[in-house]
């Protein structure tokens, strides 16, 4: 993805999130929590998946779409199961989270779908930059 378009990400994720902690955005605020589920993962694979690639990592996880949305939703559940952790640990200590059994698992489920997208777009972006054929990539693209 490109780098303007990578930090813009970035910084949305950052905003998103600190703005929802920092003024309590994430109930009052309809669709608020479920953007900030959903996007949050998306980043984080995509931009990881580029690093990774970008700096001589293989395709072994993101050989196809399919593939790429499965490592990617693999991804956002192991992340998204954590972050619902850290929620319960902190309305433990004191701060007012939600962590009611449907929200958690409604969470859960936007970060598997964030992943999911998120694996999806960056090996469909990073075909088109390495020239990859769609269906065998270690072959090059025939167009």
């Amino acid at each position: 993805m490109p780098r303007v378009q990578a930090a813009l990400l970035v910084l949305l994720c950052a905003a998103l999130n600190g703005a929802g902690f920092l003024w309590h955005l994430f109930e009052p605020v309809p669709l608020y929590d479920e953007v900030a589920h959903f996007i949050t993962p998306f980043t984080l694979v995509a931009i990881t998946a580029e690093i990774i690639y970008r700096n001589g990592g293989d395709d072994d996880f993101f050989p196809t779409p399919p593939r790429a949305a499965l490592t990617g939703a693999a991804i956002g559940l192991a992340g998204a199961a954590g972050w619902e952790g850290v929620e319960v640990l902190l309305d433990a200590a004191g701060f007012a989270i939600s962590h009611a059994p449907p929200d958690t698992v409604f969470d859960v489920a936007l970060g598997v779908a964030g992943g999911a997208a998120g694996g999806w777009a960056a090996d469909r972006y990073l075909d088109r930059l390495f020239g990859r054929s769609r269906r065998h990539p270690r072959r090059r693209r025939v167009r």
